[in-house]
């Protein structure tokens, strides 16, 4: 009798331990890319922990010295009733006859965490290898994990927001604030470029690493990753969003 009350308890331990670590991984096909055309893939894990990519975009151009890039960006929306944490995404970036060409991984979402009805973005940019063209590339594909979360976003202010065509490149600048009343050791900053439609074109992201006091401000400039060729001359809005790492 006694050995089968053991048993009984062993189980149960089990299975909260199970129940109290929930984790989900999820792929997104298609997406927006410079193309226009549009599949916007909807995921969600048991209870009401739901995170969606709303938009998404990818493009491929060839540079002064023949290699080929290509840009992938999308907007997580958290369409769920509780608070989701996002974890790494991974990239997978398929050819025309439906081949992986290449993959970038550890790619995380500014911010890290979003509240029901809030969005995240994220953005990377990588050169192809192999003997391509920019008409090898098809589309970019998500892997990514999410989990629910009690923790608060952090969001920092931004304001003063300003898209320049500079000699190196398209990048964003403008103001970010610490509006909490504790010291912010590392600052993440992602810009979404939007065109005339309100359609993704692509992501810029960075950080302020010297960290940020409470109550005070401190400018930024974002010009990573690498955008499609003619990207510049097509952005009509700029959407920046920030949030703050304390240790």
């Amino acid at each position: 009798m006694k050995l089968k009350n053991v048993g009984i308890i062993l189980f149960l331990t089990l299975l909260l331990a199970a129940c109290g670590d929930e984790k989900t991984t999820v792929s997104s096909e298609g997406g927006k890319d410079q193309s226009g055309e549009e599949n916007t893939a909807a995921e969600e894990k048991e209870g009401t922990a739901k995170l969606e990519i709303s938009q998404q975009t990818a493009g491929a151009w060839i540079d002064s010295i023949d290699s080929v890039w290509v840009h992938s960006a999308a907007i997580f929306e958290n369409t769920g009733e509780t608070p989701v944490e996002i974890g790494e995404t991974q990239m997978n970036y398929k050819a025309t006859d439906g081949s992986v060409l290449g993959t970038s991984s550890m790619i995380y979402a500014v911010p890290q965490i979003v509240n029901p009805g809030e969005t995240a973005f994220i953005g990377e940019s990588t050169i192809l290898d192999g003997t391509l063209t920019d008409e090898s590339f098809s589309e970019t594909t998500f892997n990514f994990n999410f989990s629910e979360t009690a923790d608060k976003p952090n969001l920092m202010e931004t304001s003063g927001i300003k898209g320049i065509d500079g000699e190196y490149g398209y990048k964003v600048t403008g103001i970010v604030k610490n509006p909490t009343t504790e010291q912010q050791e590392d600052i993440r900053l992602a810009a979404a470029l939007f065109d005339n439609n309100g359609d993704l074109l692509g992501v810029l992201q960075g950080s302020v690493d010297v960290g940020l006091a409470a109550g005070s401000e401190a400018g930024f400039e974002l010009s990573y990753p690498e955008l499609p060729e003619g990207v510049d001359a097509k952005v009509a809005t700029i959407e920046v969003k920030s949030y703050g790492w304390t240790w």
